[in-house]
């Protein structure tokens, strides 16, 4: 009866968690748009070479005309790299709803959800997974699970559980899974709402050498385990209170050699040490 309470307890805190993960006060804020000088009307990009376009026009077509002369006089006009195309139609509309995705306090916006599907652009995979992740409400991922098939035109199981399925098969997409314009600053503001110190490390356009949707809540708020700092160390014929076939962590610098328990890494996560003259940090 317990384990069941406990159980149960846990369930609970999930789902409080969930509702506050999001924001507490109207849903996430869009940032204003920066208004683009090379714009135009879409209209114009389909007969903009018989016109002679003009550099805006070009520009958002991708490529723009630089002159050059040919040996005869003549004036050569040569296509020349610009910025990329902007977006399409289909992905403002993408962009727009996942910035609806999460309502007011949090909660998931269902129609948001059933847009999405009909939308279909691949950018909205990871944003649909991420409330997934918190959902608890075997309707509600019905919902998201036939929203990610219709897009995807794949199922990768996990009746309502749906994120570890969906995280994997992000994981193995070549080319790699697409994320939409501040997806970024969209989950920075998601995870803010548990800690606002989360924005600070997600923004928009922020340097990252991983997938920004691989990027999860662990559970706790920032620093919120201590880690192991410069523990006291003892010679390895002195521990008396390891096991023989206890695991531990062997690290190695400048011939310097040093065990980390797996029980006291368990606890820390992370230590900070000074190893072979050299300060390093070590994460489990």
């Amino acid at each position: 009866m317990k384990k069941l309470r406990a159980t149960v307890l846990a369930f609970s805190l999930v789902t409080v968690l969930s509702a506050v993960a999001c924001g507490s006060s109207g849903g996430l804020t869009r940032p204003t748009p920066t208004p683009n000088p090379t714009s135009v009307n879409p209209a114009e990009l389909g007969s903009a070479a018989d016109r002679g376009a003009s550099p805006a026009v070009a520009a958002a077509k991708g490529t723009l005309t630089s002159p050059t002369t040919a040996p005869g006089g003549e004036t050569i006009v040569e296509p020349t790299t610009g910025p990329e195309a902007p977006e399409s139609a289909q992905e403002q509309e993408a962009i727009d709803i996942m910035w609806r995705m999460i309502a007011r306090y949090g909660a998931l916006d269902e129609g948001a959800v059933i847009v999405a599907g009909r939308n279909g652009h691949p950018g909205l995979v990871p944003v649909l997974v991420e409330p997934a992740r918190l959902t608890l409400n075997p309707s509600v991922a019905l919902t998201i699970a036939r929203a990610l098939e219709r897009i995807t035109g794949v199922s990768v199981g996990g009746d309502f559980v749906l994120s570890a399925p969906w995280y994997s098969w992000m994981s193995r997409q070549d080319p790699p899974q697409v994320e939409l314009d501040g997806f970024d600053e969209w989950k920075g503001q998601r995870l803010g709402g548990i800690d606002p110190s989360f924005t600070k490390f997600l923004y928009q356009d922020v340097p990252a050498r991983i997938p920004i949707w691989s990027v999860q809540w662990g559970g706790v708020l920032r620093d919120g385990i201590p880690p192991l700092e410069f523990p006291k160390t003892f010679p390895g014929d002195e521990v008396n209170f390891l096991l023989p076939d206890e695991p531990v962590f062997g690290v190695t610098i400048n011939g310097e050699s040093r065990a980390y328990p797996h029980r006291v890494m368990g606890w820390h996560e992370l230590a900070n040490d000074l190893l072979g003259g050299e300060q390093i940090t070590f994460v489990f």
